[in-house]
């Protein structure tokens, strides 16, 4: 569910900012134009809006065309985030700052209300997205799933199980689990397949073969058969 889910998140999340990134860097230049000059949140704005435009789509094409490219890290798309992140809410909190912007109406005034709205809206759908992405992130390294910072947003399993969790259903310990590869080897399974001489490393269900010890069965001993009063004969002396 989490692994179809998030990529489709993080499509709609891109499209949004660059839809607003594109109507945020419309109303920056007209501002720019009109006042023979710059304010510094028009030059903010301006420079964010670019680079988003220049950044969300191509990390969105490259990771959708190519595989392993460093650029589609999750660690990497994080980090690029919160760039863009702190980029916007300062750029949306220069515009609101502005001491006339609440006094005045039309032209370059509503131009400006209208930069800091679209500005707040692309630095909440970053925070969510980015903190999706980054709990689900944390989560799978915690699962055992170590590489996930190196992994790609549309080819990472986020709704896989814990790798070794070392407890079986219930809560009660089971076997150790040894991950080779995608082969596992059951501790059992390699001492039932080469037995040692030592007891201590036998497991128990062979130890609860052993136990208690059985002693030898031999078969009942013969009773020899005796007649009462049968006569007993003397020996005689040989006659001359």
């Amino acid at each position: 569910m989490i692994a179809k889910l998030l990529p489709l998140v993080r499509t709609v999340a891109f499209g949004a900012v660059c839809l607003f990134s594109v109507i945020i860097f419309s109303l920056s230049v007209h501002i720019v134009s009109i006042t023979r000059g710059y304010y510094p949140f028009a030059a903010l704005s301006l420079a964010t809006s670019i680079l988003s435009l220049l950044t969300l789509p191509a990390s969105y094409i490259i990771s959708s065309k190519r595989r392993g490219a460093i650029t589609s890290f999750v660690a990497v798309e994080i980090v690029w985030l919160w760039l863009l992140w702190i980029l916007w809410i300062s750029g949306a909190g220069s515009t609101v700052a502005l001491p006339w912007l609440n006094y005045y109406t039309g032209g370059a005034y509503s131009e400006a209300r209208a930069i800091a709205a679209f500005s707040f809206l692309n630095w909440l759908i970053i925070t969510f997205y980015t903190l999706a992405l980054l709990t689900l992130s944390i989560r799978s390294h915690l699962r055992g799933y170590t590489y996930v910072w190196r992994s790609e947003v549309n080819h990472f399993d986020w709704s896989a199980p814990a790798a070794n969790s070392g407890f079986n259903k219930g809560g009660v310990a089971g076997p150790e689990q040894n991950f080779t590869g995608t082969t596992v080897h059951s501790e059992n399974t390699y001492q039932s397949q080469y037995p040692v001489g030592n007891v201590s490393n036998v497991g128990p269900h062979v130890l609860s073969q052993q136990y208690p010890p059985q002693q030898p069965q031999y078969p009942p001993p013969q009773q020899q058969q005796a007649f009462v009063g049968a006569p007993r004969r003397m020996p005689q002396s040989p006659q001359v």
